[in-house]
């Protein structure tokens, strides 16, 4: 079980309840106490600086005691002892060998590396798996926890608790705040104000990304566009909607329009792979398994390209990547906007749209992770030593982030989603009509005529 939380929001006290109500049922189901746990972080001084200190709380009534130099913590209540937990770092290869020793409890701390408030280089998965190995003492239930900051995207925690869970794991998301006051929160803002990928981390209560500039997905909001556990399903029988990029990485976004919603289902991408093995191997491949219908009937599927596909080869003009995917995927097809204004402004728009207070863009966490990277600031602008962006920019060619950005705004801009759908004016008849055979006639001897076409302000386009 991982417990991911911000700064000052309780994981460690929570690591330390759960090890004494572990000792307790423990007991209560016949094994001899103490429980014996592994406590590992990156190096022993972290131990010191923060375990040790957090159990020497007063709110804890000294139940917590110390010896072999902060090498050992022991829970004592009226005499018993509760808990032995070893407190160990993994400096070099031979401490690696102290996760052998038989335990009932393992817990991690901090296991991702942190560069800012907290020191730490973190631990690798393999001590982890080790350390699961060494669970072979008898005991009703043998926990293995961690407790950490939000770590970036790609670390191991983030993969293997929540991206792609593995057999027999769980994790709980402290809400950020819970116990850190108000003001220690605004102080390590402050502190943070020049570090949004650490501010993620540790005061919103995000997973990190490396940010190498300025995030161009600006208004982008994991926790509101692709909330982890939500899994999108195609909707049979909608037409399917695919913003495709070209190049060396083609990458590809397929995603339904609903009503007023955008729902990403998936994004592709191809390394260092042509057109044609994309589209054989990749797309056409998932759009049998999840959206069969589009590719029996050419008006359910639209493709929204990069105009750069369309381009013959200098050596070969049939090596022209629009044609060889239209060969073999059919389908509408739609060039995408050259210029970047008219590609960014719709992506951004629906970045920050609202339908009924919710989220007009929702994103499969799993299936487009690809997107979801680039979108929380893999996809970025070149910025200078001060972090500014480099005049008026295009962003940066960093693959596979920015093929993912790109094809997003093409499948963005193709599908409207920055136009609004207004339905057609009604018809509106003047209360007075004009016939100029009746011009200079009698009152009484006019006769009654309606006017074969009518003007109506309201109904122009």
């Amino acid at each position: 079980m991982a417990a991911f939380g911000t700064r000052g929001d309780g994981k460690t006290w929570g690591a330390f309840g759960a090890m004494i109500v572990h000792a307790q049922k423990h007991h209560e189901a016949g094994f001899p106490l103490p429980t014996k746990w592994a406590g590992v972080t990156d190096t022993h001084q972290a131990h010191r600086l923060k375990t040790v200190r957090s159990l020497q709380d007063p709110a804890w009534q000294g139940v917590w005691r110390f010896r072999d130099d902060y090498h050992v913590a022991e829970c004592v209540l009226d005499g018993t002892v509760l808990v032995h937990l070893d407190l160990f770092g993994i400096e070099d290869a031979g401490a690696m060998d102290r996760l052998r020793m038989e335990m009932h409890g393992l817990w991690f701390e901090e296991p991702a590396p942190a560069s800012v408030m907290v020191q730490s280089s973190g631990v690798n998965e393999g001590a982890w798996l080790m350390g699961l190995t060494s669970q072979r003492m008898a005991s009703y239930h043998h926990p293995a926890i961690m407790t950490l900051n939000y770590p970036d995207e790609d670390h191991w925690t983030w993969k293997r608790f929540v991206i792609d869970q593995a057999p027999g794991t769980g994790y709980i998301r402290i809400p950020p705040g819970e116990r850190a006051s108000a003001s220690d929160r605004e102080e390590w803002a402050r502190a943070l104000a020049s570090r949004p990928d650490m501010l993620r981390r540790l005061l919103a209560g995000q997973p990190g990304t490396l940010m190498l500039g300025k995030q161009v997905a600006v208004g982008y909001n994991e926790e509101l566009h692709a909330p982890s556990g939500t899994r999108l399903r195609p909707e049979s029988g909608v037409a399917v909607h695919v913003g495709q990029d070209g190049g060396l990485t083609p990458t590809s976004i397929i995603a339904q329009r609903i009503g007023p919603r955008l729902r990403v289902l998936a994004s592709l991408y191809t390394e260092h792979g042509g057109i044609q093995q994309h589209v054989q191997y990749l797309l056409r491949p998932w759009l049998a398994e999840h959206t069969p219908w589009v590719l029996n009937d050419r008006d359910a599927l639209h493709v929204h390209y990069d105009p750069s596909m369309n381009k013959d080869s200098e050596a070969n003009s049939e090596e022209n990547a629009l044609r060889i995917m239209q060969h073999r995927l059919m389908a509408h097809y739609h060039a995408g906007q050259v210029e970047w204004e008219s590609r960014k402004n719709p992506m951004l728009s629906v970045l920050g749209g609202l339908v009924n207070g919710e989220p007009v863009l929702t994103i499969d966490p799993v299936q487009a992770r690809g997107l979801t990277r680039a979108l929380n600031g893999g996809w970025h602008y070149p910025t200078d030593v001060m972090g500014q962006v480099k005049g008026d920019q295009q962003p940066v060619k960093d693959h596979p982030h920015s093929d993912h950005g790109d094809a997003f705004c093409y499948l963005v801009g193709g599908v409207g989603m920055g136009r609004i759908d207004r339905p057609a004016p009604k018809p509106h008849h003047a209360n007075t009509t004009y016939d100029l055979l009746d011009y200079n006639r009698p009152v009484q001897q006019r006769q009654s005529y309606k006017a074969r076409t009518t003007f109506n302000p309201l109904g122009r386009d």
